[in-house]
């Protein structure tokens, strides 16, 4: 038998441009992870890929989405923030985007008294998916609901199903930010098959809905909860 040599000329190979610097996001500490405020009390964390969201308030923190591969930094996040402000680093609350492993995973990591909240279709998905990682949310709503904990509101918004059939639109209207996971990716193209969205005609149609207020989409911060971006 006889063997033959490959050769790649690399002059032929196409010159890419480079990636975008507001595409990088921030630098991570030595944990892994970095967090920085958005508007006041309001802040989020992100591991270079995922993202999630929390609020201090004076009933507690109020938890936007639990990624696994965030996991156990979302407390340490936490920790630094409520240190720094001399607030309760206690999660009280927990909403759930969608049911998305990838985004609530690291839900069990919270105690079992910790209030989840999502949408119906949210709490259906996850009995039936029977993950640990991932207990069902106790508190549901069908179509819209604001929340009001600690002096804070929250406006959960669902308006069909895009990204997934349970994927919702979280709104904090006193902090001028809106959360819409897997939909708006800043300074990033979505994977393929627009973030293996189960309906592209809802996908579409959620990139140009406006805010749970009915009012124009938020300007100060719109994140997607996973691929870099900063905000």
């Amino acid at each position: 038998m006889s063997s033959s040599t490959t050769q790649v000329h690399t002059e032929a190979l196409p010159d890419y441009a480079p990636v975008p610097r507001s595409a990088l996001g921030p630098a991570l500490n030595e944990q892994g992870y970095y967090v920085g405020c958005v508007e006041r009390n309001l802040c989020w964390i992100t591991d270079g890929t995922y993202q999630s969201a929390f609020l201090t308030t004076s009933d507690g923190v109020v938890l936007l989405d639990a990624p696994p591969t965030i996991g156990n930094n979302i407390q340490r996040a936490v920790d630094e923030i409520a240190s720094d402000n001399g607030v309760s680093n206690r999660v009280n609350y927990l909403v759930y985007s969608h049911h998305h492993a990838d985004h609530v995973g690291a839900s069990s990591l919270f105690d079992k008294d910790v209030t989840r909240i999502g949408h119906e279709e949210t709490r259906r998905l996850l009995l039936r998916d029977d993950d640990p990682a991932r207990p069902p949310n106790e508190e549901t709503f069908q179509d819209t609901r604001t929340l009001e904990i600690g002096g804070e509101r929250i406006n959960l918004a669902w308006y069909g199903a895009n990204h997934t059939p349970d994927n919702i639109i979280i709104h904090l209207p006193d902090h001028d930010t809106l959360m819409l996971i897997d939909i708006v990716n800043p300074g990033w193209a979505p994977v393929y098959i627009s973030n293996l969205t189960e309906d592209i005609p809802g996908y579409i149609e959620a990139r140009q809905t406006p805010s749970p207020t009915r009012g124009s989409t938020s300007s100060a911060a719109t994140w997607a909860g996973s691929a870099p971006a900063t905000t």
